[in-house]
């Protein structure tokens, strides 16, 4: 059987649906599996992985510059003859629901959507389970998974991809320890996504440093701040704002990303892709929480601590309106971040630090 799996369009998305690939693989061993990536870097992340039988890439947002390009895509889709293709979660976009029609492909497995307007063209997808607004991503996709297997999967111990070699983290080893002696690394991220306003997910940068401070001075730690393209000034200003030593990592290729990660002791993170790698390698792992739903796409590792200001109304950006940023009423989405000062996030952070990491 050959089976075209879209996934969403996040690295963050990525690793959340990686199990369910999975276990779909172990279920149909000899399954032909193809991923449909609608971002350059999820291709990236992917390429050479044996899981998959073959990967193309379409991103959406470089239609309007290259209306033609994902002609020819669609019509090499088509060629392939998939049997089912599969639209992981979240995936409430017309995209999602147009390109399988367009290559071809009979049984199209997906979600029904609380909200979903006509133009998302969810009706072309003709085989749909609901939204369970209770679950993490990886459950959600398990579900998927289950749908079109039409049997369960016990919900196993879930695979993440191998996103680095052992020269990689070797490497990064090395240039921890030119950095420092301290083996005692906090790795910080103030960044995340700004694709579709998701900058609103980011803590302010001093908070940052303060918070980043707080933890430096107890533990006698060092921080080592990452982020990913066009953050650099991001990470200055958490640099330029805190007090202690701070290591600026300078932009990297993902797999040397992630292994600098592997190579600290904990993560203090916005709701990011770098959460998210750092997390399903095992680093233990703080999320800190605004406008998104830490129930739906928190860390998901066992050391894993959420973060949050708890206010009415939040968090905005659920499973229920997943696929709709729109907030009535002017609400702020960063209002929760704003209101959550350090003094806060540090009575939250210090007991999980002595339990799991120090």
């Amino acid at each position: 059987m050959k089976i075209l799996c879209i996934c969403p369009i996040g690295i963050g998305n990525y690793l959340l649906c990686y199990p369910a690939f999975v276990v779909i693989k172990k279920a149909m061993p000899s399954a032909f599996l193809h991923l449909l990536a609608l971002r350059s870097g999820i291709a990236g992340l992917a390429q050479g992985d044996p899981l998959w039988n073959g990967i193309t890439t379409i991103d959406p947002t470089k239609i309007a510059s290259s209306p033609l390009a994902p002609i020819s895509v669609l019509a090499a889709l088509r060629a392939e003859k998939f049997d089912a293709s599969l639209n992981f979660f979240p995936s409430n976009t017309w995209q999602y629901n147009l390109f399988p029609y367009l290559a071809g492909v009979r049984r199209r497995y997906g979600f029904s959507y609380q909200v979903s307007p006509v133009y998302r063209l969810q009706k072309l997808c003709n085989n749909r389970i609901p939204v369970d607004v209770d679950l993490h991503d990886v459950y959600q996709n398990y579900r998927l998974a289950e749908f079109f297997l039409q049997k369960k999967t016990g919900k196993p111990d879930p695979v993440f991809p191998v996103i680095f070699t052992e020269e990689e983290r070797r490497t990064a080893l090395l240039d921890l320890e030119t950095l420092s002696v301290n083996k005692l690394r906090i790795a910080v991220h103030p960044g995340s996504s700004a694709e579709h306003g998701m900058d609103a997910k980011r803590w302010p940068p001093d908070k940052f440093a303060g918070l980043t401070d707080m933890v430096c001075r107890e533990f006698n730690a060092e921080a080592y701040i990452f982020g990913g393209p066009g953050e650099e000034s991001i990470k200055n200003e958490v640099a330029t704002n805190m007090r202690c030593a701070a290591h600026v990592i300078p932009p990297a290729p993902l797999s040397k990303t992630a292994a600098l990660l592997s190579g600290c002791s904990f993560c203090i993170c916005n709701d990011s892709g770098l959460m998210h790698i750092a997390s399903c390698m095992g680093v233990p792992t703080a999320g800190i929480f605004g406008p998104t739903d830490e129930k739906r796409n928190g860390p998901f590792g066992r050391n894993s601590l959420v973060i949050r200001k708890n206010m009415e109304g939040f968090p905005v950006w659920t499973a229920r309106n997943v696929g709709c940023r729109a907030l009535a009423g002017g609400i702020d989405p960063m209002l929760s971040l704003k209101a959550l000062s350090v003094e806060e996030a540090w009575a939250i952070l210090r007991p999980w630090i002595v339990r799991y990491c120090v």
